[in-house]
């Protein structure tokens, strides 16, 4: 317990014992010249002769100065000092004379720019430390009535010759210090008391101060040791256990990939078998398609052909009572009326001489007329196909055919424009199958095809 108390108590004296730094005159003027000859030297371009001049008082600097630096100076100068600078340690000294100094009114702004290089050389200046009150008369007074009051301490056996030396070397190297021996006197009175309550009375041997520090800081690198120790222990504990739980809650992850792989495969794999069963339906619907697509063309072009049969047997039929019925008239009547007036049998207009039911026909030229008819399709010129259900009338549209469609695109202005109405002509270059919306009709005449209306196309 009395090492512990007396280590405090050392602790204390050497806390109490540590010099404080104040400003001199000397080091303030130092620092006022230190500060001008920068200031100088950044306020005029023309003052590069201020880097090798090292005064060390504003006299001294003055004495040096040109007439441009004389005018500069004048506003540094009026700039008030503090009086207080007696209390000042070594920082705030350079962060005056670095900031605060230059932050007054009429100095030039092209001077501060030497407030860096001029803080790294106010550090280089040297505070001295302030004196220590001095205390020893009180400290022997004290000494005195510690003595008195602890007759068992004077009584314990004077050092030998060989500690004299030592001793009085230690009091010689104190001496200058009175606070240091105030704290020493007090450390010895509290720990001869804690002698005497405990009932100790071993002799004491006297320790230096430097013991006294190395046995601190053992007992502190103890306790941080032993500190460390347990930390190190705590923490060895949660990282295994943290461990643990680790290594179960990433074999819980992987098993939880696992699984949702395992889904994702069977996924992939029912929609790879969906995805060809719909494929080879759709493959079948489109062969559906076309060949009902093939049997509608055939039943259109039947159905076209029947009803052209029936137009023209409706129109045989319509003539056979009108030809029985002058028949009659002519044989009742036959003796009166003369044979060169006899009613003639009327009969069904002809056909045109040699026109099928179907035929393929080229572009329209300016007269609207059709050129170049064919009974079946031509690559090379052909461009409509028209139907002729009665010999003189037909109904045409344009050929959607691949072998063509190339030809009429080209040049559709050639082609298609004589016979058609085209709704998006700007299309011709992307489209890819013409269209015919509405069907356009023509009359035969005179061996020639005119265009009576023209049909109505789209590209697409």
């Amino acid at each position: 317990m009395k090492y512990f108390l007396k280590i405090f108590m050392i602790a204390v004296a050497m806390v109490t014992a540590i010099p404080s730094f104040a400003v001199s005159d000397k080091e303030m003027e130092q620092a006022k010249t230190l500060a001008a000859k920068h200031y100088l030297r950044y306020a005029n371009n023309g003052s590069d002769y201020l880097d090798k001049l090292n005064p060390t008082s504003m006299s001294e600097l003055t004495k040096s100065l040109k007439n441009k630096e004389i005018e500069n100076i004048k506003s540094f100068n009026a700039v008030a000092v503090p009086k207080d600078y007696a209390s000042w340690d070594k920082q705030k000294l350079v962060e005056y004379w670095s900031s605060t100094f230059f932050k007054a009114p009429g100095l030039k702004e092209d001077g501060k720019k030497c407030l860096g290089i001029l803080a790294r050389n106010l550090n280089k200046i040297n505070v001295s430390a302030s004196a220590a009150p001095k205390e020893a008369a009180p400290a022997a007074a004290d000494q005195a009535d510690t003595d008195a009051r602890k007759p068992e301490v004077t009584s314990s056996p004077a050092p030998s010759p060989a500690q004299s030396p030592e001793k009085s070397q230690s009091q010689e190297e104190t001496v200058d210090n009175p606070v240091v021996d105030q704290v020493d006197t007090d450390v010895d009175a509290v720990v001869a008391q804690a002698d005497a309550d405990t009932g100790m009375a071993e002799e004491q041997t006297p320790k230096s101060s430097n013991t006294g520090w190395y046995i601190g800081i053992l007992v502190v690198l103890i306790g941080v040791v032993v500190w460390l120790v347990m930390y190190a222990s705590k923490s060895m504990k949660e990282t295994g256990a943290s461990a643990s739980g680790n290594k179960d809650m990433d074999k819980e992850i992987r098993d939880t990939k696992r699984a949702a792989k395992e889904e994702l495969n069977k996924m992939r794999e029912q929609y790879a078998s969906s995805l060809t069963s719909k494929n080879e339906d759709i493959k079948h619907l489109k062969a559906q398609c076309e060949t009902l697509e093939s049997q509608l063309e055939a039943a259109r072009r039947d159905a076209e052909t029947l009803k052209r049969e029936l137009a023209a047997a409706k129109e045989a039929a319509a003539q056979r009572p009108v030809v029985r019925e002058s028949v009659q008239q002519s044989r009742e009547s036959a003796h009166v009326v003369p044979a060169a007036h006899e009613a003639k049998p009327q009969t069904p207009q002809a056909k045109g001489p040699g026109l099928p039911p179907v035929v393929f026909l080229g572009h329209v030229n300016q007269k609207g007329l059709f050129v170049k008819a064919s009974r079946s399709l031509n690559a090379e010129y052909s461009v409509y196909r028209m139907d002729i259900p009665d010999g003189h009338h037909g109904v045409f549209k344009v050929v959607n055919n691949p072998d063509i469609l190339d030809r009429l695109l080209e040049n559709p202005e050639h082609w298609l424009a004589g016979g058609c109405l085209i709704e998006n002509p700007e299309d011709a270059d992307i489209a890819a199958e013409i269209v015919t919306l509405q069907e356009g009709e023509a009359l035969f005449a005179d061996n020639t095809c005119r265009v009576t209306k023209k049909a109505r196309i789209k590209f697409i």
